[in-house]
């Protein structure tokens, strides 16, 4: 028997890691080659200009290796992710506004997660159960 919070839980967590993960890769790009990721289709842009300075190299290695972890309390999910202070002030620039923090994230989440958690989550529970009835049937037969 399918216990429909817990793959409800368990593709909220799917779809919540691919986007971080996104994220992350989408921020990484940005720091190096100054490639920016738009739209729900996640699109390459290449942006003229000069590129972020490495100082301590201590962005590149956070935006490297991803730190978050996500909880469930009840029916909530919290994100807890870590994140080096000067990515926040690298889009408060006078000149160069890098769209590093802020349109990364909320753009990511906003378009992809949301849309999602609110859409697809019926073909993903359809999908669940007909992969769980094919690999049950698969093993009868064998």
């Amino acid at each position: 028997m399918i216990s429909e919070n817990i793959t409800k839980q368990e593709f909220i967590v799917q779809v919540l890691e691919r986007d971080l993960n996104n994220i992350y890769k989408a921020q990484r790009l940005i720091a190096q080659k100054n490639i920016y990721v738009e739209c729900r289709a996640l699109e390459v842009v290449h942006r003229k200009g000069k590129k972020i300075g490495v100082r301590s190299g201590a962005l590149l290695a956070s935006l490297e290796n991803p730190d978050f972890l996500i909880r469930i309390s009840g029916e909530k999910f919290i994100v807890s992710a870590a994140i080096v202070k000067q990515i926040r002030f690298i889009d408060m620039k006078k000149f160069g506004n890098r769209k590093i923090y802020n349109r990364q994230v909320w753009g990511i989440l906003y378009n992809n997660a949301l849309k999602d958690l609110r859409f697809n989550y019926g073909k993903a529970l359809r999908d669940y159960v007909g992969a769980k009835l094919n690999e049950a049937f698969n093993q009868r037969i064998m």
